[in-house]
Parts: C-alpha cells; sequence; structure tokens
C-alpha cells in the first residue's frame, strides 16, 4: 500500500472511492461529477492538502481538506474521510494523519477542523485518539418549509452585496464550515434582506438548486416580531412543497430549534465539530 497527497488528476478516483465508501455510511449519500466539484469549490478543498491511501493503484481510503486562513490562523478542514469497506479496520485514517501532519506542520497551518456524526462512536474514538477533541454540538435540520401565516410587516428585498460588518452583527453563533463567509463567497447564494425603513434588520441566504439554508440572523433588537418568518417565507415561495436542508447549525442557538421546527423542519440528525490544534 502507498500513502501520498492527491493531485487534480486523482478526482475521478477520488468520487469512486467516496461513493464507495459513502454507501452503507450511517446517512449513506452519492455525489455525482458536478456535486463534487461544487463540494471541493465552495469547501476550498485543495488536493495538494489531502491524501489518499493506494492499493495496487486504487484509490481505498482518502482524506479531502479545505484550507482558509481565519482570525490570522491557517486552518484545515475536514470536508470528508472515506475507507471502502474491504479495507475497514487497519487504521489507514489514523496512518494518513501521521502521514500529512509533517507536511502541514510545515506550513504552519495552526488547526484540524472536522465534523462527525454524534451516534458514530467508533467514529469519534478515532479522532480522540488521533489528539482531536469536541468543541461544540451541531444540528441538521431536514423538511418541507411550513411557514407560520404572518403579515407582511417588513420590506423584503435582494442583496446585491453582501456587507459582512453588517450581517455579522446579527450573530448569536459562528457558521460552520459549510455556510461560513468564505464559503457564501464562493458560492453567491441567493440573498434576502428584510427592511424597517432603510434600515436593515435580517437576512436568509439559501441556494435553491441544491435546496440549502445556510444563513439566517436577525438583528437582536427586532427579534421576535416575525422578521425571521418572513423571510423563510421567500425561501419557500422559491421552493415550494421542496424538502430542504440545513446543516451545522450550532446548538448554543437558543430558541432556532424551536422555531425551525414550527416552520416545518426537523432535527434529523447531530453533528460533533471536533479541533485539534497543531
Amino acid at each position: 500500500m502507498e500513502i501520498r497527497r492527491l493531485t487534480n488528476k486523482d478526482r475521478a478516483a477520488l468520487l469512486h472511492t467516496l461513493n464507495g465508501a459513502f454507501a452503507d455510511y450511517i446517512v449513506p449519500f452519492q455525489l455525482d461529477v458536478e456535486q463534487l466539484q461544487f463540494k471541493m469549490a465552495s469547501e476550498d478543498v485543495l488536493p495538494e492538502y489531502s491524501a489518499g491511501v493506494f492499493d495496487a493503484g486504487k484509490l481505498i481510503a482518502f482524506i479531502m481538506h479545505g484550507f482558509r486562513t481565519a482570525t490570522g490562523k491557517k486552518i484545515m478542514y475536514n470536508a470528508g474521510t472515506g475507507t471502502l469497506p474491504a479495507y475497514r479496520g487497519n487504521g489507514l485514517v489514523g496512518k494518513m494523519y501521521d502521514y500529512l501532519l509533517p507536511f502541514l506542520k510545515a506550513q504552519e497551518i495552526s488547526q484540524l477542523v472536522l465534523e462527525v456524526i454524534e451516534n458514530n462512536q467508533r467514529a469519534i474514538r478515532a479522532y480522540e485518539k488521533n489528539g482531536f477533541s469536541i468543541r461544540r454540538k451541531l444540528l441538521c435540520f431536514a423538511g418541507t418549509l411550513q411557514v407560520s401565516t404572518a403579515p407582511d410587516i417588513y420590506t423584503v428585498l435582494p442583496l446585491h452585496t453582501l456587507d459582512w460588518g453588517i450581517l455579522r452583527s446579527f450573530w448569536d453563533i459562528e457558521p460552520a464550515w459549510q455556510n461560513a463567509i468564505a464559503t457564501m463567497d464562493n458560492i453567491q447564494p441567493k440573498a434576502f434582506g428584510a427592511f424597517a425603513g432603510d434600515e436593515l434588520i435580517g437576512y436568509i441566504l439559501f441556494n435553491p438548486d441544491k435546496k440549502r439554508l445556510y444563513q439566517l440572523a436577525v438583528a437582536p433588537r427586532h427579534r421576535r416580531k416575525g422578521v425571521a418568518t418572513q423571510l423563510l417565507k421567500h425561501m419557500q415561495e422559491a421552493l415550494p412543497q421542496q424538502k430542504i436542508q440545513w446543516n451545522n447549525v450550532e446548538e448554543a442557538a437558543t430558541g432556532l430549534k424551536l422555531f425551525l421546527e414550527k416552520q416545518g423542519l426537523a432535527n434529523t440528525l447531530n453533528q460533533f465539530e471536533m479541533i485539534k490544534n497543531l
């Protein structure tokens, strides 16, 4: 077996192995070429920071890593780790990390970040063995929006530019990697803002093609006045009777879970965000 960093030439093999590795996962999923390309572009996945295990030239296990700089730190995000079923139980994930760590340290990477399903105890133990610790719990929601009836008190308009200085002031929590500012800049989602007069008091970001909600936030002094409900109504109008998802919302967003459940979404899955400082 050979462990090496990936290159762009490995994309076809990566797609094949990813689908093979996740076919029997706790939450099975499959990607096509376009979906893998979107994932890698939106999450800043770089093959040269990623690794694979090859058996007689066949890719049998992989780690995909995204790279970003935040608050002066170089951060790597585990955008996906998988091993083909026939090769599990051989500690290949640990071996890939052992292989990658000297390279990542040489690149002055400060922190590794990943997400793991809450009840995947085997994976959690494996990551803890490799020096990761749980930082926060993330909730995943899915369902068909059934937005409660509310009067259209505010003006909702498209946002053609995202002023993150203003939008961040509405946050109680920091979005996880897939919903972060850098991801939004990469994918340019549909954006609508709620206005009270000329003042922006809330916003929503979503992707109608992927049926994904990314961010929804309201200025603290304008909460519990129907702003978020009115914003969600715009998403519902864009995706009538279609199942949507909002993944990796920090549990600490108090009241959000109950609010989303009232709008037709269910908390279908939970994950832990884990980190390792280098």
